[in-house]
């Protein structure tokens, strides 16, 4: 019953994740503003995949261990926000973009705090 749990779980995370991200198609052109619906809809993923593996976590230390080639709940969400993320050209070219100029600024020395920007001149 193990391969027929883990693959219902991973077709019902998959719908979930592609829904999320599919959600952000067409959100705010702001790339700091996208930057924080990425980051708290990957905040949401991750909670949802730790509550799915205690509550799957007999599978989890029993049939994904034992059988090759499976992945763990976790890197199976991982992958599975990654593959959708990279499906939806948008949001991948609105993240990216948003993270290079977060980096940019940064290095321009100009702090990030939670989506503001926050000059770092000493008064």
């Amino acid at each position: 019953m193990g391969v027929n749990l883990h693959q219902q779980i991973e077709k019902e995370c998959e719908a979930h994740i592609s829904a999320a991200l599919q959600s952000l198609v067409g959100q705010s052109p702001d790339l700091v503003v996208f930057r924080s619906l990425v980051e708290r809809c990957w905040q949401d993923l991750c909670d949802q995949m730790l509550m799915i593996r205690g509550i799957a976590l007999y599978l989890d230390r029993t049939y994904v261990k034992q059988t090759a080639n499976v992945r763990s709940l976790w890197d199976m969400g991982l992958q599975l926000f990654r593959k959708h993320l990279s499906l939806s050209p948008e949001v991948e070219h609105k993240t990216v973009t948003g993270l290079l100029r977060m980096i940019e600024s940064e290095r321009k020395s100009n702090a990030i705090v939670k989506g503001k920007r926050v000059s770092n001149t000493v008064v």
